[in-house]
């Protein structure tokens, strides 16, 4: 076997591994696992002012994609620092430079368990996807009267029928292609789920656009400073 194929032999290796440590959450997952993601998706840029996690958990913007989880049509995708079954962690191969795909991705928003119980593996990274709630919706599609918006709908919203997706991974797990593999984990499950595409909302500077891109995503429009894409699953 040549240093190739040894190459491409250790790398099919290494994301069979990272497969393993993937599993959906369930609609018992407690609202405040998502909020180290939600932390990383509103903070994503050093170069702005921080928001700290206290605010945002009070603010409805951010609490449209984690508050009351569970409800119908919510999906959620975990990485773990090792396998939920009880694997070893894999080790953990060093970058110099963050890839895109491990940035947060939509820039509004994403979870993971802080300070978990030894006996819990813990989230490292974690993708998932939320409709607006209905009335929500109708509010923003028809009112043009300055309360328009004031029910939030979501900054990646295009339809009441396609979820937006939120996505982030741990500093220290970035760089490893977990949130490339978290992205085509949830988007499967979307697909298996019916949903006709995926949204989301990415600020304009925020590297992760590549990952989407090379995703499938396409930009249909804009929000503020931030592109609203789309990937279709059908």
């Amino acid at each position: 076997m040549n240093e190739r194929q040894n190459q491409d032999s250790a790398e099919a290796a290494r994301r069979t591994e990272l497969r393993s440590r993937i599993r959906p959450l369930g609609p018992e997952t407690p609202d405040e696992a998502f909020l180290p993601f939600l932390d990383l998706c509103f903070n994503w840029s050093l170069d702005k002012p921080r928001i700290d996690v206290d605010e945002l958990i009070e603010r409805d913007d951010a609490a449209f994609y984690f508050k009351d989880w569970g409800r119908e049509g919510d999906i959620a995708v975990a990485a773990y620092a090792k396998d939920p079954n009880g694997g070893d962690a894999a080790d953990e191969q060093p970058a110099e430079d963050q890839s895109a795909e491990d940035q947060s991705a939509d820039d509004h928003p994403a979870g993971g368990h802080d300070g978990a119980a030894d006996s819990e593996p813990e989230i490292i990274g974690l993708a998932w996807l939320r409709l607006a709630a209905f009335d929500a919706v109708i509010e923003k599609s028809t009112d043009t009267t300055a309360e328009a918006g004031s029910r939030f709908a979501g900054y990646g919203w295009v339809a009441g029928d396609i979820p937006e997706l939120s996505l982030a991974v741990l500093p220290d797990h970035q760089s490893q292609g977990i949130g490339g593999m978290l992205l085509d984990v949830v988007c499967t499950l979307a697909k298996m789920s019916g949903f006709p595409a995926v949204s989301l909302s990415v600020e304009d500077g925020n590297g992760a656009a590549r990952l989407y891109h090379d995703r499938g995503f396409v930009t249909v429009g804009r929000n503020g400073n931030a592109d609203i894409l789309v990937r279709r699953l059908k």
